[in-house]
């Protein structure tokens, strides 16, 4: 357990650990479907990481959040995770897709409902390796410093939402956004900027 983060209890599980659950998507190779399925690993390993109780569940009743966690000083948290890969087999480097009307809703709780909870960031990056997914590396962050790191929205057409503003961000533009480095990003366990 960290002893400086309200957040972070179980720092040492990874994404490929989640996989591994009875419950985790199984997906293999790239592409749309099993990137989906990973991010859903990814809420899942958030409840994990963050919650006291360490275990690869997910859940919300909202849309602008992934999953809530509890950690142990009762600082309750909303979680919205995003996963990405390391580069795309074109030659890119990944990228987070966050959708304006839910970082909307998650800044505008962060900034009147603090005293209640927390509303949080969850970030992952994983490579493909012999189709099975492996973390690369993973940061926890609040809603207000996403918010000062997201420049600008364009309009992206979604299946279930339809044409909405999002931004895309590379992984590695975030991490300079906010300040760490590539380096301490690939060897930490996480990366922890609540405090």
């Amino acid at each position: 357990m960290s002893n400086d983060s309200p957040f972070v209890q179980h720092p040492s599980i990874k994404l490929e650990d989640v996989r591994e659950d009875f419950e985790a998507n199984q997906a293999t190779g790239r592409g749309g479907e099993t990137a989906s399925s990973r991010g859903y690993n990814a809420e899942r390993l958030a409840g994990a990481v963050l919650s006291e109780g360490c275990s690869f569940h997910s859940w919300s009743d909202q849309s602008h959040y992934d999953t809530f966690v509890t950690p142990t000083d009762g600082v309750y948290g909303r979680v919205e995770c995003k996963s990405c890969i390391y580069q795309y087999p074109s030659g890119g480097y990944g990228r987070f897709r966050i959708w304006a009307h839910h970082h909307g809703v998650l800044s505008y709780m962060a900034e009147n409902w603090s005293d209640t909870a927390s509303y949080l960031y969850f970030f992952v990056v994983y490579s493909v390796e012999d189709s099975i997914e492996r973390e690369v590396g993973k940061l926890v962050t609040t809603a207000g410093i996403v918010d000062d790191v997201i420049d600008e929205w364009t309009l992206r057409n979604h299946d279930s939402m339809g044409e909405q503003r999002a931004r895309d961000i590379s992984w590695r533009v975030l991490l300079r956004r906010l300040g760490v480095s590539q380096e301490r990003f690939e060897t930490a366990d996480i990366i922890d900027l609540t405090s």
